[in-house]
């Protein structure tokens, strides 16, 4: 007996909140349809998933999903949210559809326009809660440490580098200097590396060129031909001359 009186507990749990969540959810999505244009009547089933839907979803990630206090109480917080949501929507509906049967006083522009606006505040919401709840992660959240303490301990790192860089300069400067010296004696430390050292030799005709020869110009000495030496006549023996100016004796006559 206390079996069977369990199991129709369980039944009228299900029955009683599945029926109540239909209904609420058909007079949310009734309101959601109102303000869609007739061809896109089918998007005010996607809004359930900020209302009844999200409630839902909700409620089984934080059962069967959420991990570390952050995933869990996003869940749980946006479980809670969307059944407000849900409630005041399906309320709304009815105010509006009531109003319109004349049943209750209709409902005004600013209203509707307030309505709207909280809806869609809810859709968003939702939105944004997804995006914390995958940042909630305890991997993503160790990550995040660990990288905060490796970006400080960078930084840290950086200022000291920086603040010991003129000191670190100067011990480094005259060994810099100094392989510098050597690095330059050896490339150029002689005439003929700087290139001063190579020269081209030339020929004695080009060393020693003639001497250029006086101009003299006439009839004031110069252009004129040095005068050439007077030589004094040889003397010859009369005897010795032929036919008495050759060098032979005359010849005898055979007469």
């Amino acid at each position: 007996m206390k079996a069977l009186l369990k199991f129709v507990a369980v039944v009228a749990f299900f029955v009683i909140g599945g029926g109540l969540l239909i209904y609420a959810a058909s007079r949310s999505l009734d309101f959601v349809q109102s303000t869609l244009p007739t061809e896109d009547q089918v998007l005010g089933y996607f809004a359930l998933l900020a209302t009844s839907g999200g409630m839902i979803g909700w409620l089984l990630v934080f059962l069967y999903r959420a991990d570390g206090i952050l995933q869990r109480g996003t869940a749980l917080i946006m479980t809670l949210i969307d059944f407000l949501g849900e409630a005041a929507l399906f309320t709304m509906d009815t105010l509006y559809r009531s109003g319109e049967n004349g049943l209750v006083g209709q409902m005004t522009k600013d209203e509707i326009r307030t309505v709207i606006l909280a809806m869609s505040g809810l859709i968003a919401l939702n939105i944004f809660a997804t995006l914390v709840f995958e940042l909630g992660k305890m991997e993503v959240l160790k990550e995040i440490a660990e990288g905060a303490a490796r970006d400080l301990v960078l930084f840290k790192a950086l200022a000291q580098i920086e603040k010991d860089s003129e000191r670190v300069a100067d011990e480094m400067m005259p060994e810099i200097v100094d392989q510098w010296r050597g690095n330059f004696r050896s490339a150029y430390g002689s005439a003929d590396q700087l290139g001063l050292g190579q020269y081209q030799a030339k020929s004695e005709k080009e060393n020693h060129p003639k001497p250029a020869g006086k101009t003299f110009l006439w009839p004031f000495g110069k252009n004129k031909k040095p005068p050439l030496p007077i030589l004094e006549p040889e003397t010859v023996p009369v005897e010795t001359r032929k036919n008495g100016n050759g060098s032979k004796p005359p010849e005898e006559n055979p007469t």
